[in-house]
């Protein structure tokens, strides 16, 4: 939710034009409306995880042992925002990919490295090179 507030937030920016009656539709107005959709739906999970019909064991159990290992998770992706930023996405993204799964508590490094390698080339390649969207090239190295 906090993820999907923030970018649905900088879609209001003014640099984005979005003159529903006199011009063009903006480029963000699909992606405003997934954003909404992104952070109602956040909404309606954390009621309903909250106000679910769970033991009250398993949901005191649950918030112990998950909390900080999602808290740990959303550190190392702040983090990683960083080093995609300076190292861009083939780079930045294996390493994104090795510590989120390290983090979660994966450590079946035989499959964790090879997919990790392997799938931001095809992001890369399917996002950068077909469809022509800008991603991160890192200032490092470009």
């Amino acid at each position: 939710m906090i993820v999907g507030g923030g970018l649905l937030i900088h879609t209001l920016h003014n640099r984005y034009d979005l003159d529903l009656l006199f011009g063009d539709v903006s480029t963000v107005f699909f992606p405003r409306v997934i954003l909404i959709l992104w952070v109602g739906l956040s909404v309606v999970l954390m009621i309903k995880g909250y106000l679910g019909s769970g033991s009250s064991e398993d949901r005191s159990r649950v918030f112990s042992a998950k909390i900080p290992k999602l808290m740990l998770v959303m550190a190392m992706i702040v983090v990683m925002a960083g080093v995609l930023w300076m190292l861009g996405t083939l780079l930045g993204g294996p390493i994104l990919m090795i510590a989120v799964g390290l983090a979660l508590g994966y450590r079946r490094l035989k499959i964790l490295v090879p997919i990790s390698l392997i799938l931001p080339v095809l992001i890369w390649y399917a996002l950068g090179v077909i469809a022509k969207i800008s991603l991160p090239a890192g200032f490092l190295l470009g």
